[in-house]
């Protein structure tokens, strides 16, 4: 049975980090959480279908990388360094416990490179079309 929240419309909010503001989605109020991320060039609304099927079982969060989407576009080095630093501080300040990362492309080397680096934030991966370093 699908929870009450599952079924309303995601809920968008800003979180602010190092100075920026960052967009995300969240809906769904039980179960492990997941956190999507958005490959090279897209945003969170490369989820907007999958969201409301998984929020029916999990905590689903989509998160714009800085640089992306609805989030800050300020004039920094974008690296994987910094996403994979974006992912870890959200989970901690927002999420508040560890995730399945799920990644499509770029997303799944942020993903990846977040739970190589801090393994106590993730409980599994999941990478969809899995791209190499960026650069």
């Amino acid at each position: 049975m699908a929870s009450t929240s599952a079924s309303a419309t995601p809920i968008s909010a800003q979180w602010i980090w190092r100075g920026q503001s960052v967009h995300y989605v969240k809906q769904g109020e039980q179960g492990q959480p997941l956190l999507l991320v958005h490959g090279f060039g897209a945003s969170t609304d490369h989820w907007r279908k999958n969201i409301p099927e998984l929020a029916q079982h999990y905590q689903v969060y989509a998160i714009d990388l800085l640089g992306f989407g609805r989030s800050a576009k300020p004039n920094w080095d974008y690296r994987a360094e910094i996403w994979r630093d974006q992912l870890r501080d959200f989970c901690q300040q927002v999420i508040r416990r560890p995730v399945v990362g799920i990644g499509n492309s770029l997303g799944g080397y942020v993903v990846l490179s977040f739970a190589a680096e801090w393994p106590e934030w993730v409980r599994g991966v999941v990478l969809l079309n899995g791209a190499g370093g960026f650069s």
